[in-house]
């Protein structure tokens, strides 16, 4: 019975749940950004040849992953974008840069010993423009290694090859061709289910904290207790007039 009487609450209240639905979904719309953005990933190898990562210990593995996110941090800031915007040609600011900017370990993962990965770096970059994208995934790169041949000076390398040097570019970025997903689609069904369960949820404790007696049943249920008789309750009539019957209200209980 009870689950029969939170159904007919739920009936009578729809217009309060869809208006709710509709408020979260016009809410996950208006606050997802729909600008389509392109990804553009330049990877750099870390690390000198002279570093025998098979052969190393644990404080040596852990001095490497010190080392990458040392590099990792020093790309991901103003200085390096600002060398990269020149290499680019783009009209970008160097903030804009950092912030569309983000590099991981390739590879990443935690085993036994602790964060473990590969020797490579990957620089993704986003951008509305999929060509300004890759100039400024390929023009980090670029200045990252330049600015860190200075430490370790050696012969060039070319891609793909393992070199000497501290960074290089292991693999410029390419031309993206498709946007990354807005994530609209999904937002917007989250919120219909939030909506839905907000408004159910909102009509059912507005009901129970209701205290109202509505009719015969809900005073029996209530009071535990048989009705003997109802009086009905007359709608206010024109003065000198009596009210007609067609204009009753619902009857009061008597017990």
């Amino acid at each position: 019975m009870e689950l029969v009487r939170y159904l007919a609450v739920l009936r009578s209240r729809w217009k309060v749940i869809v208006a709710t639905i509709l408020v979260a979904v016009a809410a996950a719309w208006f606050l997802t950004p729909r600008q389509h953005l392109y990804k553009a990933t330049s990877t750099l190898y870390i690390g000198s040849r002279n570093i025998d990562v098979n052969n190393s210990n644990v404080n040596q593995v852990a001095a490497l992953d010190r080392f990458i996110q040392t590099f990792a941090d020093m790309i991901d800031s103003a200085p390096i974008a600002a060398k990269a915007i020149q290499r680019a040609g783009v009209e970008r600011s160097a903030d804009s840069v950092v912030n569309a900017t983000k590099t991981r370990q390739v590879g990443g993962g935690t085993g036994p010993t602790g964060t473990t990965g590969t020797q490579l770096l990957a620089i993704d970059v986003t951008d509305p423009n999929p060509v300004v994208a890759k100039n400024l995934a390929n023009g980090l790169a670029d200045a990252f290694v330049e600015e860190v041949q200075t430490f370790e000076p050696s012969s060039p390398a070319t891609e793909g090859t393992i070199p000497a040097l501290p960074a290089y570019v292991f693999e410029q970025a390419r031309l993206p061709t498709s946007p990354e997903p807005t994530g609209l689609a999904s937002n917007v069904a989250v919120a219909a289910l939030v909506g839905l369960a907000l408004g159910m949820g909102g009509v059912l404790l507005a009901d129970y904290l209701d205290i109202t007696v509505r009719g015969i049943d809900e005073a029996e249920r209530r009071l535990d207790l048989p009705v003997l008789g109802a009086i009905p309750e007359l709608a206010a009539a024109p003065r000198g007039l009596a009210a007609p019957a067609s204009r009753a209200r619902s009857p009061r209980a008597v017990v």
